[in-house]
């Protein structure tokens, strides 16, 4: 055998190899962040989004559609790939589960303590 016919091969299983992660660029990953146990969920007067603090760190959680059911809720709790979250997920892994349904989250947005003060006083005049 040569060089050439040994390469051939070689080049192809290489491009199989790449290929697939290429199609997976296309693919926005899920950004998850850990959930801690002490945390506070600020739902007032939104139907598209809530203010998480989880810990120490700060976010908006915007849901794929609106969730009238959040604002009503007197039950809120996370749930990824089907189970009770100690993660939170975006692109549909995570959903808050209201007691009467849920919302697929769409994408979690960290911000400051400062603006989640800020926000949380708005959203409850």
């Amino acid at each position: 055998m040569n060089l050439a016919s040994l390469l051939g091969p070689l080049a192809l299983s290489a491009i199989a190899l790449v290929a697939p992660s290429a199609h997976a660029a296309d693919t926005p990953a899920a950004q998850c962040v850990p959930l801690s146990g002490e945390q506070q969920i600020v739902r007032a007067g939104a139907d598209r989004n809530i203010l998480l603090r989880s810990g120490e760190a700060h976010y908006v959680v915007h849901f794929r559609n609106s969730c009238p059911s959040a604002v009503r809720a007197t039950r809120l709790g996370f749930t990824t790939d089907g189970k009770e979250a100690d993660t939170l997920c975006s692109e549909g892994r995570s959903k808050l589960d209201t007691g009467r349904g849920s919302c697929e989250v769409a994408r979690i947005e960290p911000i400051d303590a400062e603006r989640f003060t800020r926000e949380a006083r708005r959203r409850s005049r």
